[in-house]
């Protein structure tokens, strides 16, 4: 269990210090043609040191086992949130999220999304997996470990990418933020008659 948990701390340390916007740049600077290759190489090793952190622990305790037809009833909806999910990244752009945009050179949008899924939660993403997590009908302690770090990475993550957000597009995101509810959605009042 220790080494599970130590490997995902390094990936998060890893994945945290590659997305640093002046690291970025700064390896832009020493490597002009790596801008391109930036994004699509930050997902390969977040992937290969992800897929090293899940390689961990292999025969982790069971913490519970949804039975019969309530866990056909589990793997229905965190299918259902796969498709969210790559509904919400599709509406950023799945290529310029994975790279394969910024390794064409083309030029990306700087437009801030606040539609569709972005309409409902500040960071869709985030929610949508730690949802998908949850959900999983065979809940092991390693599984229940990563559903919770998941969380708590995600809470830290994107509160720093809000800086960042509020520094490229100022008072527009903050009026974002007042409206729209970082990971939990609002219920919406309904109108008095």
């Amino acid at each position: 269990m220790a080494d599970f948990i130590a490997r995902l701390f390094v990936f998060a340390l890893m994945h945290s210090i590659l997305a640093l916007p002046g690291l970025q740049r700064r390896m832009g600077d020493i490597f002009p043609r790596l801008g391109r290759f930036y994004r699509l190489a930050y997902n390969l090793v977040a992937l290969v040191t992800f897929a090293w952190a899940l390689s961990a622990w292999h025969f982790s305790p069971v913490v519970y086992i949804v039975p019969g037809a309530g866990s056909l009833i589990f793997y229905l909806i965190q299918l259902v949130f796969i498709v969210l999910l790559a509904r919400c990244a599709a509406q950023t752009g799945i290529d310029d999220l994975i790279g394969l945009r910024q390794l064409r050179g083309t030029p990306g949008s700087k437009q801030l999304v606040t539609t569709g899924c972005y309409a409902r939660v500040r960071h869709p993403l985030y929610t949508l997996s730690v949802v998908f997590l949850a959900l999983n009908p065979v809940m092991t302690l390693k599984w229940l470990l990563l559903t919770v770090f998941s969380a708590a990475y995600f809470v830290i993550g994107a509160r720093m990418e809000e800086r960042r957000l509020i520094a490229e597009y100022g008072e527009t995101y903050r009026n974002y933020q007042k409206n729209v509810p970082m990971f939990i959605p609002a219920k919406k009042e309904m109108p008095r008659l």
